[in-house]
C-alpha cells in the first residue's frame, strides 16, 4: 500500500460550507501546488516530516509517509466517539495523493461514517479514481485572480460533471482583489451542470496580506448568483471565529 504525506489528524467542528457545525474527524494531507492569497493552512502546503494526531490521551506523532493502516486506525478511533458526523479529507490538496487516498479510504469506510472530501477537484483523473469511496464533495472553486495561474474553468466543467452525482456543493472564497467576472463565469459553469448545486460564497478571513472583501461585495455577488442557482449562501469560516483548528 502507498504511504501518505499527512499534516494532522484531529476531531473538531466543520467550520465551512453547508455542513458548518457538524463534528468531524479531519485528515489533513500535506502538499498543495496552489498559491491562494487567502490560504489559512500555509504550514500544510509543503510535505512535512511528521504528522501530529490529536488523540484524547495526548498528541501522537507519526513519521511521514504514514501507512494507510496507521492513519485509518487513529482516524477510526476518533470517529468512534459519539456525535461524529463524518470523516473529512482536506489539505493541502488531497488529490495530489490519490493512490494513498484509495488505500486509506477503503479502510476508513469500515467505520460506517460518510467520507467528506474537500478539494479543488482539478485533478480529474485523481478525483475519478477515489470518487466511489467518497460521499460528500466540497468543491473549492479557485478564482485565478486570487490563486494565480491560468484559467481553470474548462477543467472545472469536467470536474462538476464528474462529481454531480455525489452530495456536492461548491465554495468560492472571496477576498479583496477578486475578479468578479471570474466569479460570474464560475456561477455559470455550476448552473450549466445543475442549478440545484448549492453555492457558498465564503469571505476570506484576514491573514497576512489577505484583505477580506467589502460586505456589500458579498451581497452583490449573492444577488448575481441567485437568478442562476437555487441555493446561494454567504458563510464565513466559523471555526476560526471560535478559535478551533
Amino acid at each position: 500500500m502507498t504511504g501518505g504525506w499527512l499534516y494532522e489528524i484531529f476531531r473538531s467542528v466543520q467550520g465551512e460550507g453547508i455542513y458548518t457545525g457538524v463534528m468531524q474527524v479531519f485528515v489533513r494531507l500535506s502538499g498543495c501546488g496552489f498559491s491562494c492569497s487567502y490560504c489559512d493552512t500555509e504550514a500544510a502546503k509543503k510535505r512535512v516530516e511528521s504528522c501530529i494526531c490529536r488523540m484524547p490521551g495526548g498528541a501522537v506523532e507519526l513519521e511521514n509517509p504514514v501507512s494507510p493502516e496507521a492513519a485509518a486506525t487513529l482516524t477510526l478511533s476518533l470517529a468512534a466517539m459519539p456525535g461524529t458526523h463524518s470523516i473529512s479529507i482536506t489539505g493541502g490538496e488531497p488529490l495530489e495523493q490519490p493512490e494513498f487516498l484509495a488505500d486509506f479510504l477503503e479502510l476508513a469506510r469500515r467505520g460506517g461514517l460518510p467520507i467528506y472530501l474537500e478539494t479543488s477537484g482539478l485533478d480529474t483523473a485523481g478525483l475519478e479514481s477515489i470518487l466511489p469511496l467518497v460521499d460528500i464533495v466540497s468543491l473549492d472553486i479557485k478564482l485565478p485572480s486570487l490563486c494565480g495561474g491560468d484559467s481553470v474553468f474548462p477543467a472545472y466543467r469536467e470536474t462538476l460533471n464528474i462529481a454531480v452525482d455525489k452530495a456536492l456543493f461548491c465554495k468560492i472564497v472571496i477576498a479583496a482583489g477578486a475578479d468578479l467576472k471570474e466569479f460570474k463565469e464560475a456561477v455559470k459553469l455550476i448552473a450549466a451542470v445543475d442549478a440545484g448545486i448549492p453555492l457558498v460564497i465564503q469571505p476570506a478571513t484576514p491573514a497576512g496580506a489577505c484583505i477580506p472583501p467589502d460586505p456589500q461585495v458579498l451581497l452583490d455577488l449573492a444577488a448575481l448568483a441567485a437568478p442562476l442557482l437555487e441555493d446561494v449562501r454567504i458563510i464565513p469560516q466559523c471555526h476560526l471565529m471560535l478559535g478551533l483548528p
